[in-house]
């Protein structure tokens, strides 16, 4: 049964992070600072999600004064999972890994709804330092998102040329080991005889040789 109240190395333990990490995050973010009767810290089973959210947006490239824009009373507005709410673009690719393929998605899908609330709150207070923030954000996710892509083209074109290289063996084998067969009794007739000249006229050459040398 889950705890309702943690300490602070508690928390720190569930989110990941070093109990000094969230007492910057909280002063960074003007994070509400609850203490029990004994003077300690506190915090609950939301505070703990919320600090994993402040943690994921972190990974993805997010200043702690860009999360702070979208805090509303102090608190940060949890995003529930993208994949809820829109069907998942699958990769035609049987050769992608379907778990990577979806944590892409939705790391991808929650930057642009963080971004687009980022936008919005930069508009309305003409804000400079973010407007210039955003920008930087989106071309580190821009160059990452181009970067994945060129991976996974270079990864199909290796499979697809080994597929063909595989493909193009199996045909050459299959000629040789049918070759011949079909042949109508004319056209057998035909190849043994042009076998039997080749050889009578190798066997006149090598003897023309031989005299040559005498």
């Amino acid at each position: 049964m889950e705890k309702d109240m943690y300490l602070i190395s508690e928390t720190a333990k569930l989110v990941g992070v070093e109990s000094h990490v969230l007492r910057y995050w909280e002063e960074e973010l003007k994070l509400p600072i609850r203490r029990n009767e004994l003077g300690h810290r506190y915090y609950t089973r939301e505070d703990v999600e919320q600090f994993r959210e402040i943690k994921k947006l972190k990974q993805q490239g997010l200043q702690l004064k860009a999360i702070r824009t979208v805090l509303t009373d102090s608190t940060l507005q949890v995003m529930v999972p993208i994949r809820e709410h829109i069907q998942p673009v699958r990769s035609t690719q049987a050769e992608l890994n379907e778990r990577d393929d979806r944590q892409l998605q939705d790391k991808s899908a929650r930057l642009q709804l963080l971004l687009h609330n980022l936008v919005a709150q930069a508009v309305r207070e003409n804000n400079q330092d973010l407007t210039r923030e955003i920008k930087e954000t989106i071309m580190k996710e821009m160059d990452y998102q181009f970067r994945i892509q060129e991976e996974e083209s270079e990864k199909r074109d290796r499979q697809r040329t080994e597929r063909e290289e595989e493909h193009y063996k199996k045909l050459d084998e299959l000629i040789k080991q049918y070759s011949g067969r079909g042949l109508t009794g004319k056209e057998r007739r035909e190849r043994k005889r042009q076998a039997v000249k080749e050889r009578k006229a190798q066997k006149s050459e090598e003897k023309r040789k031989k005299h040559s040398l005498f």
